[in-house]
């Protein structure tokens, strides 16, 4: 139980790691105010395509991998705790589920937020609105925490965790068979934008749902196999 728990207080100790995630906080409600006081009628709709899920959502969620990590590797950031003798992989998969339970609740509680704040006229109705971008907000969180943890098991101090992002932003912003691969082409869907590949929004759901679980598994077993690099105590 308390090696569940390293995550968090990894997080809880490294308030320097959040200045990025308060940033993006920040401007996805500065968007949001922008876009009420702009009289769009299609506020919140505005404003979680145009800056909450390009822009404000995926870079949050890479912060809050950062800090779940300590700025390491996926392999690194555990080494400590494997060192007292627990397993790498059960190790991996505590800091992952961590990630994605702290992006879920940060993705859905900053969309709802957004909804509120630049909700216009023509948006739906609003108590529906706000649980359908929460709902949505959570789903594209996690499935986000997913993808960067897979990206940190590679590379020096985690770097393919930036490498995704690159990836994420020139792939998941397309229309093509690629995109099927990256959270973003499936969150705009989802909030009202261009479809992927014309899949309707109940497809993007499980897409989304089957990306997490598999970057998931991939992430856990690559720190398995990772166990080989960790020294020891003899």
């Amino acid at each position: 139980m308390r090696r569940a728990l390293v995550p968090f207080a990894r997080m809880s100790r490294a308030p320097r790691a959040w200045g990025p995630v308060a940033l993006w906080i920040l401007f996805a409600l500065g968007g949001a105010i922008l876009a009420r006081r702009g009289g769009a009628v299609h506020g919140a709709n505005h404003a979680l395509l145009g800056v909450y899920g390009t822009v404000a959502l995926p870079l949050l969620v890479y912060g809050v991998v950062a800090a779940a990590l300590g700025g390491e590797s996926l392999a690194g950031s555990g080494a400590a705790v494997v060192l007292f003798g627990a397993s790498p992989a059960r190790v991996a998969r505590d800091t992952l589920l961590a990630a994605m339970a702290t992006s879920a609740l940060l993705g859905a509680a900053l969309a709802a937020l957004v909804c509120a704040v630049a909700h216009g006229q023509a948006d739906p109705p609003l108590v529906r609105d706000l649980v359908a971008c929460a709902e949505i907000g959570a789903l594209g969180g996690a499935a986000y925490a997913s993808f960067f943890v897979l990206g940190a098991s590679f590379g020096l101090r985690g770097l393919g965790r930036s490498i995704l992002l690159v990836a994420d932003w020139l792939f998941g912003g397309g229309r093509g068979i690629a995109s099927v691969f990256f959270p973003r082409a499936h969150i705009r869907s989802l909030l009202g934008g261009s479809s992927t590949l014309g899949m309707p929004g109940s497809w993007s759901i499980a897409i989304l749902v089957l990306l997490a679980l598999a970057y998931a598994a991939l992430a856990v077993r690559r720190a398995a196999r990772a166990e080989w690099a960790l020294p020891r105590v003899p």
